[in-house]
């Protein structure tokens, strides 16, 4: 059996030995023990408390296998679950303070172009499988083509002499490099442009720049196929991004998982021993009982009377 006593573990098997064998403790009579912590009576119970810390250590140190219990876990993030919800709450206002404030908008325009092959625009009859694949794989080439530094260049160059509004922007390649994107919708032969600023209106100017000039470049580039404009670019009315309320989710989300994560290891990371039930589990001792924190008084030495029948009295 283990006792504890002011942090530290006793054997109370040394305890009974004590009181059995130690003159002057017999049935009815009484011995008093100066509690004082200068006195050679406490420092030999310390000695043997020592020691079974030190033994309980070891027990420790030898179970090095950390045992994760989801009812644990559920019952650490269950008793601070007014702290995770903080965390989780102050996250969500951060990030959505810092999207809102900090990160700028941008609106995308889009434009979209069908792509046909010279064997589609000749004949009038059906096109065999072999056609179809080339024109798959012309629609990937004109894919490149779009992103190509020549193709950007004709692209800026026409985009400044026709937009004078826009004069203060000096619309570059490397400009049109890093606004435009060219996807193409699976199982279609379409390629959709986007330019994403943040001006709505230089936006939908430069897709509609890429919708006039691009064909004719495309043309003269492969000297096969063709290309249509199926849409042009419109005006966007709302921002494509930040999205505000995906970010605000994704603050939440992370700040829940911060405090969850920080209050587990702290648990798990934690060696104090706090109750009877973690000595019997680290000491593979049942526990019969424990001593109370004995709390003196104002006076520096106090004195207690141990007796066989009373136990402990203060005198």
């Amino acid at each position: 059996m283990v006792v504890l006593y002011n942090d530290m573990v006793i054997y109370s098997a040394v305890l009974c030995a004590y009181y059995a064998y130690t003159p002057g403790l017999q049935s009815g009579t009484r011995k008093k023990i100066d509690c004082s912590p200068n006195q050679k009576a406490n420092k030999t119970v310390a000695s043997i408390s020592k020691k079974g810390y030190t033994e309980l250590e070891r027990a420790k140190r030898n179970n090095n296998e950390v045992e994760i219990n989801l009812a644990d876990v559920f019952q650490i993030l269950l008793s601070k679950w007014v702290y995770i919800l903080i965390a989780a709450v102050v996250g969500a206002l951060a990030v959505a303070a810092v999207t809102h404030f900090f990160i700028k908008k941008k609106y995308t325009a889009h434009t979209t172009m069908y792509i046909y092959t010279t064997a589609e625009q000749n004949q009038s009859g059906s096109i065999s499988n072999a056609e179809l694949a080339a024109a798959d794989n012309l629609i990937k080439t004109y894919q490149v083509i779009v992103k190509s530094n020549s193709v950007l260049d004709v692209v800026a160059e026409r985009f400044n002499a026709e937009h004078p509004e826009h004069a203060a922007r000096n619309v570059t390649v490397r400009t049109l490099s890093g606004a435009a994107s060219v996807s193409v919708p699976t199982g279609t032969k379409l390629i959709q442009v986007d330019v994403r600023t943040e001006d709505p209106v230089l936006s939908a100017d430069i897709a509609n720049t890429f919708a006039k000039y691009v064909p004719e470049q495309i043309v003269r580039i492969t000297k096969a196929g063709g290309v249509e404009i199926v849409d042009y670019a419109t005006v966007p009315r709302s921002a494509s991004s930040p999205n505000l309320t995906r970010n605000t989710v994704i603050g939440f989300a992370a700040g829940f998982l911060f405090a969850a994560v920080f209050f587990l290891l702290k648990a798990y990371l934690d060696t104090t021993i706090y109750t009877s039930e973690e000595v019997q589990k680290v000491s593979h001792c049942p526990v019969i009982g424990t001593i109370p924190m004995i709390v003196a008084g104002a006076e520096e030495t106090t004195t207690w009377e141990v007796s066989l029948r009373e136990v402990i009295v203060n005198e």
